[in-house]
């Protein structure tokens, strides 16, 4: 895939994911028992809707606040409870802004090599140079589709 055809991707996905941007915390309790709870629903209840027994449904509220749960399980459970498990990854910004700002650290990266070269050879480059040169490169990253992108952190 082309520069050009991953750009309309990544903006096709982040008009997608916007709305996901402001999801809600997870409860202190975890979204089973705070569900659960808001349903007037017990412990044994919904353990026989989902098939396990009651100290289970204990452990599984214990264990989701802790982030410790099979994706399976979470789904299992949901069902339990009339929902539908919802999965997936919502970007801390836009796609493309994510992309843009690792092919910039890169590229940054690059220039402080270039830069101590040419500082050496008394090449130095003014900050607005510098800044030309470190957006240019920006562009370029993104345009060949640089392997190195994501190996820098």
């Amino acid at each position: 895939m082309n520069h050009w055809d991953k750009l309309l991707v990544r903006e096709q996905l982040d008009k997608k994911l916007v709305k996901f941007r402001s999801t809600p915390p997870l409860p202190s309790n975890g979204w089973i028992k705070t569900i659960r709870e808001a349903l007037g629903m017990t412990t044994a209840q919904l353990a026989k809707r989902v098939g396990v027994n009651q100290p289970r449904i204990t452990h599984m509220e214990q264990a989701e606040p802790e982030e410790n749960l099979k994706l399976s399980t979470m789904n299992k459970v949901a069902e339990g409870l009339g929902m539908k498990f919802v999965y997936g990854f919502v970007p801390k910004e836009s796609l493309e802004n994510t992309v843009r700002s690792q092919a910039r650290k890169l590229a940054l990266s690059r220039m402080e090599r270039l830069d101590h070269t040419m500082r050496l050879e008394l090449q130095n480059l003014s900050e607005p140079e510098k800044e030309k040169a470190i957006s240019d490169m920006v562009d370029r990253i993104l345009i060949e589709g640089d392997k190195e992108l994501w190996e820098i952190k």
